[in-house]
């Protein structure tokens, strides 16, 4: 049993050393607090069968994207745990690293093979979170979860 669990903390940990390089490599550099919110939200989006928002919403994306994590507060409060450990691996093993309070990856493009994307709404979302203090972003993600 134990094993079992271990290897689905394995399994979850490498989701997540996926997203945060592919967003990394993407944005150049990101705050961990936005980090952990937008690796949530890409893993959490594969799986939600109808989008509700596309690339062609212009009008607050960040509080948009935000708001599709409404009231899932226990899993992402979960998830976290799990983004954390990746960050840690993938600063470990000097794939990606701190610099001004930011997130940076040393990889350059397509060298790792990207599993979950980041569709063309989460990129506008991520971008526009750019503009904002980190204080204020968790202010809205505890807000609307």
């Amino acid at each position: 049993m134990r094993s079992l669990k271990f290897e689905a903390e394995v399994v979850q940990i490498s989701i997540y050393c996926n997203i945060i390089v592919t967003i990394l490599i993407k944005h150049k550099e990101l705050s961990v607090n936005k980090l952990l919110f937008f690796a949530y939200i890409i893993r959490k989006e594969r799986y939600m069968p109808n989008k509700i928002y596309n690339g062609n919403n212009t009008q607050d994306t960040l509080y948009k994207c935000i708001s599709l994590i409404s009231g899932d507060f226990v899993e992402y409060c979960n998830s976290i745990e799990f983004i954390l450990k990746a960050i840690h691996l993938l600063e470990k093993n000097r794939i990606i690293f701190f610099e001004n309070n930011q997130l940076r990856c040393l990889e350059e493009g397509p060298k790792h093979k990207v599993i979950y994307e980041e569709n063309l709404f989460i990129e506008k979302a991520i971008e526009f979170s750019k503009k904002i203090s980190d204080k204020q972003f968790m202010r809205e993600v505890i807000q609307n979860v």
